[in-house]
């Protein structure tokens, strides 16, 4: 048995992986992505703006860089899952610098993250000197301010100093590339952060601008064969010479491609003159594309060289790091911690209730088979059955809550959980005693006021906490602080709008009050299920041959039925009982939708709809684990009831 357990363990990390991979993927070639998301706001942002004009909607090309970089989709799609793994470092602060005019040095400002003075005790001896500021970032470190003693350098209690946390400062960073196209940081061991850089290599882009010029090219010759069959051999031997070329090394392959550019203008003439000569509409629109794009690859060998700087970091999966919601805007882990109670307060609830009670309903079914509370008890439960926990739901909000009020109209709480307002409060002039009928404040209990405030000795305000000082159940006094007088009032006020913090038990029968309908939308399907299945297994064990012969050797019936036959029909409840793991964290998306309760299972739908990559792969790789531990539970449980399973 523990062979058993250490292996199906060890199955599960494989296991993810490959459900994780499928998804991954699946996410990848999705439609509807964030990064379409994203350009179509952005182009429906340019249209209002431009009194509705489609033209100039659309996004510039370093837009869609940023995008793609952002969203993950500038690397293969397996190469962006290993980064989401964790097994690949993320490429953060990328930054893009241009050599202008070809030279072989630049220089730029790249944002460092916010860190703390003591980061930079690079000897590990306790305290930073002011040596120990790196060049790139000395005009961001006040260290005369946090060198209070000014010995130079800082520790102990200056390192508690707020101007001890530098805030995002920007680190100058030195560029120099050789002839054949290799870059390097010339001032690294000045900078705080290891960084990164590497060569923008014009071929891809080059490559595949002229690559698509000549598939959209070939078509037009089988149409109009006599007018362009002449310059397709002129084209093809064009894209053989740059093909060989683009597998050169960098600086000469450089200059080679700088060099074709001459025939670029040659290939963009041509185009021109047999766009004259070419009758059919289609073919010269097509054309026009051909000619473009050779015109942005003859732009791309004439840019000046560009590079990128960056920074690495391990941030995946295995690093307990699950991304940034791209909708939210925030870690995913964070996204899904917020919801995640809601639905297991409410799964807990449904999953103590269910077998709580169903468990005990269904002995005693069991065991009055066929009687009247039997049969009456049947009817009952199979028409929650047959009832969706959804519909239900809607209709007791239409009726016990919108139509007649008996209930809240939704949400996890109300909105008076955290404070409440003090009904009817009115003070007098030149009174200390502000008056509330039956007031229900405690003495010592903090109030505060909002809105209008009257005229006080000392002077009253907004959101300040006051004390309670009770005189009677209708009369009360404000302290501004314990001991002190009470505040006298200096004008009449008719009413004052006073709140007050709500108690542990307010909040409880506020928290019960907006829980019991959703509750009973989550249970009246399992309800029936579990119950019906505990009285069948039972009914089926009663009349097994072990209990006649139990009962033939003067085994009492209630003491067989406890020591045999519960027993054994317990085996089926502990199969199903660690899969409810998942169901009670995930919770129902339709129930929540409807008592508006922003919990988990709301919260993957929604996710689901806006492509939420992250967090669909977040809740997945939640669900999935859950599955697989409540999969070993249920084993260990089948151990524990079922007499033929032993863990030797």
């Amino acid at each position: 048995m523990r062979d058993y357990f250490i292996r199906r363990f060890l199955l599960i990390p494989p296991t993810l992986l490959v459900i994780t991979m499928v998804v991954f993927g699946v996410t990848r070639i999705a439609p509807g992505g964030p990064l379409e998301r994203a350009m179509m706001e952005a182009q429906m942002v340019s249209m209002d703006g431009g009194g509705g004009r489609s033209e100039g909607a659309a996004l510039s090309e370093d837009q869609l860089k940023q995008m793609e970089e952002l969203y993950g989709y500038d690397k293969p799609a397996y190469e962006a899952y290993l980064i989401w793994l964790g097994v690949l470092p993320r490429e953060l602060n990328i930054r893009e610098v241009v050599f202008i005019n070809g030279s072989m040095t630049a220089t730029t400002r790249t944002r460092v993250p916010t860190f703390h003075i003591a980061e930079l005790d690079w000897d590990k001896n306790g305290f930073v000197e002011r040596s120990e500021v790196p060049e790139s970032i000395k005009s961001y470190v006040n260290f005369d301010q946090v060198d209070v003693n000014g010995d130079g350098m800082v520790d102990g209690y200056e390192a508690e100093s707020p101007n001890a946390t530098v805030e995002r400062p920007r680190e100058r960073i030195q560029l120099k590339r050789d002839k054949l196209g290799e870059v390097t940081i010339v001032n690294i061991g000045d900078s705080l952060v290891p960084w990164q850089v590497r060569m923008i290599h014009p071929f891809d882009e080059i490559m595949e601008l002229l690559e698509s010029a000549y598939e959209m090219y070939l078509p037009l010759v089988t149409e109009s064969r006599s007018v362009l069959v002449g310059f397709e051999k002129e084209f093809s031997k064009f894209m053989k010479g740059v093909r060989v070329d683009s597998q050169l090394a960098w600086g000469e392959a450089y200059k080679k491609l700088k060099a074709e550019s001459s025939r670029m203008d040659g290939l963009i003439s041509r185009i021109d003159r047999l766009s004259k000569e070419v009758e059919n509409k289609e073919a010269r629109e097509m054309l026009g594309k051909v000619k473009e794009n050779i015109s942005k690859a003859k732009i791309a060998t004439s840019a000046d060289p560009k590079a990128e700087v960056f920074r690495t970091r391990y941030a995946g999966v295995l690093q307990g790091d699950l991304g940034k919601s791209f909708r939210h805007g925030e870690p995913v882990f964070d996204v899904i911690s917020e919801r995640l109670p809601i639905s297991t307060f409410y799964g807990l609830l449904t999953f103590s209730f269910i077998y709580l009670v169903c468990v005990p309903l269904g002995i005693v079914k069991a065991m009055k088979h066929n009687t009247l509370f039997d049969n009456g008890s049947s009817v009952f439960i199979f028409m929650g059955y047959a009832i969706p926990g959804y519909v239900l739901g809607a209709l007791m909000m239409v009726f016990l809550a919108s139509r007649w009020g008996w209930f809240p109209t939704g949400g996890f709480v109300g909105p008076n959980y955290e404070s409440l307002l003090v009904q009817n409060v009115s003070v007098e002039k030149g009174s200390g005693v502000w008056r509330a009928p039956v007031h229900g404040l405690s003495e010592g209990q903090e109030v505060w006021l909002q809105g209008a405030v009257p005229a006080a000795s000392p002077t009253l305000e907004n959101e300040t906490a006051y004390l309670v000082s009770v005189q009677d159940k209708d009369n009360f006094q404000l302290l501004p602080e314990a001991g002190a007088p009470a505040i006298q009032l200096q004008a009449n006020a008719a009413r004052v709008v006073l709140h007050r913090h709500t108690s542990m038990l307010e909040k409880a029968k506020d928290l019960a009050w907006h829980t019991v309908l959703p509750l009973i939308s989550y249970l009246v399907g399992s309800f029936a299920f579990v119950t019906m299945l505990m009285k069948n297994h039972l009914m089926d064990n009663l009349s097994a041959d072990y209990m006649r012969t139990a009962i033939a050797k003067g085994v009492p019936f209630s003491q067989a039925v406890r020591q045999h036959a519960l027993r054994n029909s317990f085996i089926p409840l502990a199969t199903s009982l660690g899969h409810q793991i998942t169901l009670f964290l995930t919770g129902s998306f339709l129930i929540e939708t409807i008592f508006d309760i922003n919990g988990f299972g709301l919260l993957g739908f929604k996710s689901v709809l806006d492509r939420d990559f992250p967090v669909v792969l977040g809740i997945l790789l939640l669900s999935a684990t859950l599955l697989m531990l409540g999969n070993i539970i249920s084993d260990i449980l089948v151990a524990l009831v079922d007499p033929r399973v032993r863990f030797n």
